[in-house]
């Protein structure tokens, strides 16, 4: 049965639209179950019913026009139940509704399994039989784990159907994502491939046949001189024999092999690339269903050479990047490079399909001020080219195609968005001080967006969090010692004299170094932090020499030590930090320069350094929450997998109280402590942390004022109120509705659309 399932996912997955792989769907599990009849419902939750979508057995003439209500019959009894039912006479339940316009009328057994994505009801499966009896448990298993295996894809397929139709019909389209750095942007798709495959193609049929044979054309001459070019860089350091790959190649380039397939698809209507995806896609599926090994690696062979075509293809289409006035950037994978190309006045908003709201590149976006959503549906990129979006990065919401009237409403808002943010600048130059006169520091997480930065000096207390990674990211190797001290001089000169705690390098997880990459299979309990700079004493010592060297003379350097988890690892990094020290000032040339010795604190980002803080105490010097990966770790949730992003949640009852135990903790034996997860750069975040006893919050600079704006009004003694309340909840929803009261009960309403 499992080639079979396989098979059937494969088919329906290769379809180009809705209908055609509901149709393939509906007549392949039939002819597997060797049933007579087989259909699928489709939920329309803007009418509460389920539409026959497609069926192979029922009348023809019914299909897409027949309706049943979401709490009628056997479809809705088993979507209310969302589990199947398998009965031997159907017109004998008390819930089967007779519809004379299916003409079912002749069949008894009826097997039904609902199709569930993210935990929505997408429709109903139904299989059925003339013959009266229970279906088998080998076919019930059969047909739940189709579905399960389905889900996802026709919930895309849905999704593609009405996105390649939104164009012609005027109609919006909306996708669900997880929020990162909110606000809203209005403008125009730009889709980035950073690495190309026929999932990102869809399926368009083009009226102009003789202008995409002739794109096919191009591409394929391309292709066959790119070829040419590698067997002759190639023939002098391989054997002759390995050479003949590329004659393999060239024949099945050729108008008899590849080009006569092509062909018919162009024919049919369909765009060069559309033809060429067809092909690959079947050719793929015929290889990989052969039993012979060596005609299944053929199929790497063809899928390599249809992305080369597909490349050159692309090449001929764009040839010359121009990002619009206001460009949305969607892709499949942020990587920093690709905002770093895009002049920043012309990005408005960024759309990523992998990827979570607290990834590493979802701090970048937020450092930009950049709006951005996250684990949008993973369908075609292509299909959003050029399209009108709107993306609410307060909701969610990716709106394609937006009708006027939502385009309107949504300008609006970014009116209101804009007189909010110059309220709250309009006070930048005030103190951070409550109602009742406690100083609260607002400090600066910096080392992402370095142009910003050339100016954020005057907007805050210091820099709680510098992530020097983020330069070693930008770098193609190991910076040099001496190149590491210029940098550090810069930003400790330009914070002078505030603080400036320095974070040592910090890679691993999703965070990688091109020169120095790290393959894990779990890369968030893998090698990282403390634990490859402790591997790697060279690189540390480098840096944190790097780093005295630079302060000589400022003094305002704290250095930071990330992902400790073991009392080991404090007195190992501490070692080596002496190790530098003394071995710098026995080279150090001018005796009359003093070389200040840097407080050195640890991150508390896994849970069990929380529980090491009092032996800790009088090892290091001050210490810093880092709230991303401590929530993360507490919740068992990967940060980066839009699956379970919701499930990501920094107010959660058992966070809080991590989180007021470190600092009650951290005053009983007196270490200075602080916190710079994203959580601080949150008002109702900030909010929590004053009110556990944390006076020092560091964030991203686009939320210092609005935080400071907030705390300003406000007393301690009502936010230790609301802390109470919300440490006593068992669930974070209670959570979330405290504080939303608390919110309006305070007249900051106008903020509860930007929150969560």
């Amino acid at each position: 049965m499992l080639a079979t399932l396989r098979s059937i996912v494969e088919s329906v997955a290769q379809q180009p639209t809705l209908n055609d792989a509901l149709s393939q769907f509906v007549s392949l599990v039939k002819d597997a179950m060797n049933t007579e009849c087989c259909s699928i419902y489709f939920a329309d939750y803007s009418q509460d019913n389920f539409v026959l979508m497609a069926s192979d057995g029922l009348n023809p003439d019914a299909i897409g026009h027949f309706v049943i209500g979401f709490t009628e019959g056997l479809v809705g009894l088993v979507a209310q139940r969302e589990e199947p039912i398998n009965i031997a006479h159907a017109q004998s339940h008390p819930r089967f509704k007779h519809s004379p316009e299916v003409c079912e009328e002749g069949y008894n057994a009826f097997l039904s399994v609902p199709v569930v994505h993210q935990r929505k009801v997408l429709g109903v499966i139904v299989v059925q039989q003339k013959i009266a009896r229970v279906f088998s448990h080998d076919e019930e298993s059969f047909l739940i784990t189709l579905s399960a295996q389905l889900a996802s894809q026709l919930a895309h397929a849905e999704i593609q159907s009405s996105l390649a139709q939104d164009a012609f019909s005027h109609q919006t389209s909306v996708l669900k994502g997880v929020p990162s750095m909110p606000g809203i942007a209005i403008g125009e798709a730009f889709v980035l491939l950073p690495k190309l495959d026929f999932t990102s193609v869809e399926s368009q049929k083009v009226n102009n046949v003789e202008q995409q044979r002739a794109l096919f054309l191009q591409a394929v001459t391309a292709t066959r001189q790119e070829f040419k070019v590698l067997a002759n860089t190639l023939s002098d350091s391989i054997p002759k024999e390995a050479l003949a790959v590329f004659e393999v190649y060239q024949q099945l380039l050729d108008a008899q092999s590849l080009g006569l397939q092509v062909e018919q698809q162009l024919v049919d209507g369909w765009c060069a690339k559309s033809a060429l995806k067809h092909v690959i896609d079947s050719l793929v599926s015929q290889f990989n269903a052969m039993q012979d090994p060596y005609i299944k690696e053929r199929a790497i062979d063809v899928k390599d050479i249809g992305l080369r075509v597909l490349h050159h293809l692309m090449a001929t289409e764009q040839t010359v990047k121009v990002y619009p006035e206001n460009t949305i950037l969607v892709t499949h994978t942020l990587v920093p490079m690709m905002l770093a190309d895009i002049p920043k006045e012309r990005l408005k908003g960024v759309v990523s399909v992998q990827g979570a709201a607290n990834s590493h590149a979802s701090i970048l976006t937020r450092a930009m001020g950049v709006p951005a959503i996250w684990g949008v549906e993973d369908i075609p990129l292509l299909q959003f080219e050029a399209k009108d979006l709107i993306l609410d990065a307060y909701a969610g919401r990716l709106y394609i195609s937006p009708s006027n009237s939502l385009r309107h409403e949504y300008e609006q808002l970014r009116h209101h968005d804009s007189a909010l943010h110059d309220k709250f600048e309009a006070e930048h130059a005030l103190e951070p001080e409550t109602l009742d006169g406690e100083k609260i520091s607002l400090l600066l997480n910096a080392g992402l967006n370095l142009s910003t930065e050339q100016v954020s000096a005057n907007y805050c207390d210091g820099v709680g969090l510098y992530r020097t990674e983020s330069w070693f990211m930008q770098k193609g190797q190991f910076p040099t010692q001496s190149e590491q001290e210029k940098w550090y001089r810069e930003v400790l000169s330009r914070y002078h004299p505030g603080p400036v705690v320095m974070r040592t390098l910090d890679i691993g997880g999703d965070k990688v170094l091109d020169y120095f990459d790290i393959k894990e299979e779990n890369p968030f309990l893998g090698w990282r932090g403390i634990r490859v700079s402790l591997d790697h004493p060279e690189i540390f010592l480098d840096q944190i020499k790097a780093m005295i060297k630079a302060n000589v003379g400022l003094g305002n350097l704290r250095i930071m030590l990330p992902m400790v988890s073991r009392t080991e690892e404090v007195d190992e990094a501490l070692q080596l930090i002496e190790q530098a020290y003394f071995e710098l000032q026995d080279d150090w040339a001018d005796p009359f320069l003093l070389m200040d010795k840097p407080e050195i604190g640890v991150m508390l980002e896994v849970p069990s350094s929380v529980y090491l803080l009092s032996d800790w105490a009088d090892k290091v010097d001050f210490c810093s929450v880092g709230s991303n990966d401590l929530t993360q770790y507490l919740l068992a949730v990967d940060r980066n997998n839009s699956r379970v992003a919701e499930l990501f949640d920094p107010y959660h009852p058992s966070v809080l109280r991590v989180l007021n135990h470190i600092a009650i903790t951290c005053q009983e034996v007196e270490l200075s402590f602080s916190l710079c997860g994203e959580l601080g750069g949150e008002p109702e975040g900030a909010i929590l942390l004053v009110a556990m006893g944390y006076r020092r919050l560091s964030m991203n600079i686009s939320a210092l004022n609005k935080v400071k704006w907030v705390l300003r009004r406000l007393r301690v003694e009502d936010m230790e109120m609301l802390l109470n309340e919300c440490l006593a909840q068992s669930s974070v929803k209670q959570v979330h509705r405290l504080l939303r009261s608390f919110m309006i009960e305070h007249d900051f309403s106008e903020l509860l659309y930007h929150s969560k």
